[in-house]
């Protein structure tokens, strides 16, 4: 094989490594931009279960437009098969079901995260002041040892 050959298949070799990198960054793309698309069923059920764990279906539409869902797009929360979010009550009535909630509060905790208060150093500040202004009283002294 020639020398021209021999640089001609590298070119070919590494022209095809581009376009198959090319083809990975481009579904690492879509894959992050997915991670960066707003959960809007989670925030629909989040809405419900803040107002109860019910609401009216004129009001699930509500929740809908508000969250830039179509009415259309709701079938989903009904399905028959699979995990079931929402559950329609006889009249006007939508209930949201247990899946419905852990997905409402997963989307709640994404909204806002847990917080933690700063500890206490200093535990007396905490105690019962009753505890604290009878140490030595006569009732407690049956409880001292000699």
């Amino acid at each position: 094989m020639t020398a021209f050959a021999r640089a001609k298949e590298a070119i070919t070799a590494i022209e095809e490594a581009e376009r198959l990198l090319s083809q990975a960054k481009d579904a690492l793309r879509s894959v992050a931009a997915q991670g960066d698309e707003p959960d809007v069923a989670g925030r629909i059920l989040a809405e419900i279960l803040k107002q109860g764990g019910s609401v009216s279906k004129h009001e699930l539409y509500r929740l809908a437009a508000q969250h830039g869902m179509d009415r259309r797009g709701l079938g989903g929360f009904f399905r028959q098969s699979g995990k079931t979010s929402l559950y329609a009550l006889p009249g006007d009535r939508v209930l949201i079901t247990p899946y419905g909630v852990e997905q409402a509060r997963r989307q709640v905790e994404r909204e806002r995260p847990l917080e933690y208060g700063e500890p206490e150093v200093n535990l007396a500040r905490v105690a019962e002041p009753s505890f604290a202004e009878d140490w030595d009283s006569e009732e407690d002294s049956i409880y001292d040892t000699a």
